[in-house]
């Protein structure tokens, strides 16, 4: 698919066409026969100018077609309802096998020109994506792809350098999602090490890779004690872009390529998706992806904690007692409060090792996020008010949002241990779980020295039925957020 831009609006198998409320147009100009179509079904209330209504004509009895779509009122049109009605677009030129579209929604649309450019590529390189890698192809009925989309719009370097980033950002997150999506018999620690070696080579990123015996020497108790019940050997892999000589951003994200909860099982209906569970490494993976080709002056460092939580006679108990790599002691009051153990040794690691000056971890955590917040929203849980701003922004404008939780001094002992430093689970009396698991993570970054901020993805990471641009299943959550956070 190839995205073109265009001074005048280009013939094409479709024309995606836009309508604000207050225009009264109808396109008059472009087509009488047309504009006198709208207006009739605006007339017998077949079609409205609000947002999500939409209007097909085939012009002259011809073959190419016109989809005009109800923008709403203008004021009231945001860039995310802009990446929604491409993406509208998009599925109806796939419905009609359509192999050109053309539009005008960028000419008629009044925001920043490069963050333009971003959503529209964003939109339609999202749209497109499908995982059917495993789906035998219909030769009765063969896939039609959209070759070309027209889009109307004077030339323009900012148009044109968003675009690029769009893609570059869209890219990164197809990327995410097909790790989320692949099986976890295909995805396990030692597919990430080998996906990771060659897009180092291909990006210019450094690689570190530790092993078992790597993290036994270190110490790394909470990583060891989660993949004790597995075959497959853990890993830390550690990618480092250097965009800049500053202090590094660290990003830590929890990669539990299969979670069966461990001696805590988890029931039927809960574990069949747990493929899912390294949604945060494939986050933090297509981040520094995404910045490497975006040339962001930034030193960035990406940790990924691999590993699977399994059962057999060697795997770690309720119960048990671990130490983590900064040497405090974890009693296991639930073996299915993984994450936050290897998320420990990673980031406290990452600390000591590279000193960042911001430090984020991006995990599907807690079930608690979920009840809290649902499919449509991460959890932000920070004790700095400026990274914190600055995530919510970025997840404002990307539309891969966040909302701050509190971590008060009230949660502070819910964690508190009596025959350990700390539990790696609260009482059930304490609730708030996803601010509890954050309260745990607190205990190994110093935020007096450093910026830290916990984003718990487990709603958006793996969603349940599509959503407009995002198909059922890996969504790539907080690829973008993390984009825009650093290309700000």
């Amino acid at each position: 698919m190839k995205l073109n831009v265009e001074s005048k609006l280009k013939e094409a198998d479709l024309t995606v066409l836009g309508l604000f409320e207050e225009d009264k147009h109808n396109y008059k100009d472009f087509n009488k026969k047309l504009s006198e179509e709208i207006s009739d079904a605006i007339s017998k209330k077949m079609f409205t100018k609000k947002f999500g209504q939409a209007y097909t004509s085939n012009i002259n009895n011809s073959t190419k077609r016109v989809l005009i779509l109800g923008l709403g009122k203008k004021k009231e049109f945001t860039l995310e309802k802009f990446r929604k009605s491409l993406n509208k677009s998009l599925k109806y030129a796939r419905s009609r096998k359509s192999k050109s579209l053309s539009t005008n929604l960028l000419k008629i649309s009044n925001f920043n020109t490069n963050l333009l450019g971003r959503a529209t590529a964003e939109a339609f390189l999202l749209s497109e994506y499908l995982f059917d890698k495993y789906i035998t192809p219909d030769k009765d009925n063969p896939k039609v792809n959209l070759k070309d989309i027209y889009l109307e719009y004077s030339n323009s370097k900012d148009l044109l350098k968003g675009l690029k980033e769009g893609e570059i950002i869209a890219n990164a997150t197809n990327f995410a999602r097909d790790l989320v999506n692949e099986p976890a018999i295909e995805v396990t620690p030692s597919y990430f090490e080998k996906l990771a070696k060659n897009i180092s080579k291909k990006n210019k990123l450094s690689l570190t890779v530790l092993n078992k015996k790597d993290m036994i020497k270190l110490g790394m108790g909470g990583l060891l004690g989660v993949t004790a019940g597995s075959d497959q050997e853990p890993k830390l892999l550690i990618l480092e872009y250097k965009g800049s000589n500053d202090k590094p951003i660290a990003l830590v994200g929890k990669g539990v390529t299969f979670d069966a909860g461990g001696y805590n099982l988890k029931p039927s209906g809960y574990m069949e998706t747990m493929k899912c569970d390294m949604g945060g490494a494939a986050a933090v993976f297509g981040a520094i992806k995404a910045a490497s080709e975006l040339k962001v002056k930034k030193h960035i460092i990406a940790l990924m904690p691999l590993c699977e939580n399994l059962v057999n006679g060697s795997a770690y108990k309720p119960g048990d007692i671990l130490t983590a790599y900064n040497k405090k002691t974890i009693e296991i009051g639930n073996t299915d409060a993984e994450g936050r153990l290897i998320l420990a040794d990673a980031i406290s690691y990452a600390e000591e090792k590279y000193k960042p000056k911001i430090l984020i971890d991006l995990a599907t955590l807690t079930g608690a996020c979920v009840v809290a917040l649902g499919e449509q929203i991460s959890g932000l849980m920070s004790k700095d008010d400026n990274l914190s701003k600055e995530l919510e922004d970025a997840g404002l404008t990307s539309h891969d949002r966040v909302w701050r939780l509190p971590m008060l001094e009230e949660y502070q002992d819910a964690m508190k241990g009596s025959i350990s430093d700390i539990k790696n689970i609260a009482p059930r009396s304490h609730g708030a779980g996803a601010i509890t698991a954050a309260v745990f993570l607190s205990h190994f970054v110093d935020t007096e020295k450093t910026q830290w901020a916990h984003i718990d993805i487990a709603g958006p990471a793996f969603i349940s039925e599509d959503r407009d641009y995002l198909t059922k299943g890996g969504t790539g959550a907080g690829v973008r957020l993390l984009s825009y956070f650093l290309s700000k």
